[in-house]
């Protein structure tokens, strides 16, 4: 998606609210940055979650936006720095800064690589690889921003012919815990095996067919966030083509493109969640995940109506979020990834009273510089499933930035790209900037308890 189409502009009533916002200049700039909307033109690259977010939201509207943080040409300097975002994928964005990196080559903290966006946020190593870049590896200079919520749907296509209903989502499957993490585990393999809110197959025969899971070809942080969630529901052991390894140990760096072997797994022959939509699309009886973003507009609208969607071969399913009762008594019920359905029209992704948590930790994390690699939906209390308000399959996606930018000068970094990225971000995490525009239009705004902090962390980038 190169140009801003008119069914993802941004909403006459979003930049009303932003142009009421009171017209002045923010705090004074660090005594480390330039002033305001004096930064260079610069780039980033990472997270394919954010891509919509970034090109048809976040970058044009920093650019003509009245909000205080924007850089529209009335602000601060009254400069205009662009931004250029390459969805690349978070595991490209993690080795471009040094995190796992596979050649030197990689590595690059010029203004065309000023920050990277990741649902993969790092790892203690991961963190300390990036560090080590440093001229003198500082420790608390590396932030991880949480810039948005997001929710990965499960993308379906049935087999040739077949067609399915459910008692909770009439024309479409739903999916409980167990069943998703089967069919990734490679113990749920057959269509037949779908059977909970009354799920049912037309013809019967239907299933028979195998269930073909698609996942992303490259290191992928959409990847993270869902083998984050499959861990919460089965913690045990997988044997892999690299060993015995958890969902929670999959979801890391190396692992990440790692799979249980009894799945057999097919994967698309590129990188990126365009591609696995493309794979799934093509693919009779199989299914992928993929952001509501793109599962919005992927593939030309193969998921959504006319051409997929209820009553179709190819649709989103609803999961499960929570259940009462137990027993012959328990009443498991279902939820959307977005808040108007498998539908064309955009709207929020369903995550504004999900709950996460931090493992063993306190949720949100105390500040920025410390790790949030952990994080993910609620953590059930077993043998209960997951009990959420809303989605259950939402993740947070983050932009990395420095406090001390200069600490990277002999590799490139510089003033400019410093003050562009402080500029930038603060408008991304601003409630009536950048956090207004992606409510709405298949994201949502951060959590109040992770928003406050990101306020906070965002306003110590500099150089």
């Amino acid at each position: 998606m190169k140009s801003l189409s008119p069914r993802r502009s941004m909403s006459a009533c979003v930049l009303a609210a932003a142009a009421t916002a009171a017209l002045v200049a923010p705090g004074a700039a660090s005594a480390s940055l330039g002033t305001q909307c004096s930064g260079a033109d610069i780039g980033a690259q990472g997270s394919s979650l954010q891509k919509v977010a970034q090109e048809t939201l976040w970058d044009p509207g920093f650019n003509t936006s009245s909000d205080k943080f924007a850089c529209s040409g009335s602000q601060g300097d009254k400069k205009e720095p662009t931004i250029v975002y390459n969805p690349s994928g978070s595991g490209a964005g993690l080795r471009s800064w040094g995190a796992e990196p596979k050649v030197e080559s990689e590595i690059n903290f010029s203004p065309t690589n000023a920050f990277v966006g990741t649902d993969e946020p790092p790892n203690k190593g991961q963190q300390e690889e990036i560090l080590k870049q440093e001229s003198t590896a500082t420790e608390g200079t590396l932030l991880t921003i949480p810039v948005a919520q997001e929710s990965v749907a499960i993308i379906v296509d049935l087999p040739e012919g077949c067609t399915a209903t459910s008692t909770a989502a009439p024309g479409r499957l739903v999916l409980s815990d167990k069943a998703l993490q089967g069919i990734y585990a490679g113990t749920t393999t057959k269509w037949g095996e779908l059977t909970e809110g009354g799920d049912a197959l037309t013809p019967s025969t239907c299933g028979t067919d195998a269930i073909i899971p698609v996942a992303r070809f490259d290191q992928s942080g959409t990847t993270h966030i869902f083998k984050r969630f499959l861990n919460l529901i089965n913690t045990a052991g997988l044997t892999t083509a690299s060993g015995t390894e958890t969902w929670g140990e999959l979801s890391e760096g190396k692992f990440n493109t790692v799979w249980p072997t009894a799945a057999n797994v097919e994967k698309p022959a590129a990188k990126g969640g365009e591609e696995l939509i493309k794979k799934v699309a093509a693919t009779a009886g199989s299914v992928g995940y993929v952001n509501i973003a793109e599962a919005r507009v992927g593939d030309s609208g193969a998921f959504v109506p006319p051409t997929g969607g209820p009553g179709t071969r190819t649709f989103w399913a609803e999961l499960e979020n929570g259940a009462k009762g137990s027993g012959k008594k328990e009443k498991i019920s279902y939820s959307d990834p977005a808040i108007n359905g498998d539908v064309a029209t955009l709207a929020s992704a369903n995550c504004a009273k999900t709950a996460y948590s931090n493992g063993a930790n306190p949720f949100p994390p105390p500040s920025l510089t410390g790790l949030w690699n952990e994080v993910t939906t609620s953590v059930p209390t077993a043998p209960s499933p997951l009990k959420e308000k809303d989605y259950a399959l939402c993740g947070l996606t983050y932009d990395l930035a420095f406090t001390e930018y200069h600490l990277l000068e002999g590799k490139g970094a510089t003033l400019e790209e410093a003050t562009a990225v402080n500029n930038f971000l603060s408008f991304v995490a601003d409630k009536s900037g950048g956090q207004a525009l992606a409510h709405g239009d298949d994201y949502e705004a951060l959590p109040k308890a992770v928003a406050s902090k990101v306020v906070t962390g965002v306003a110590t980038i500099g150089f």
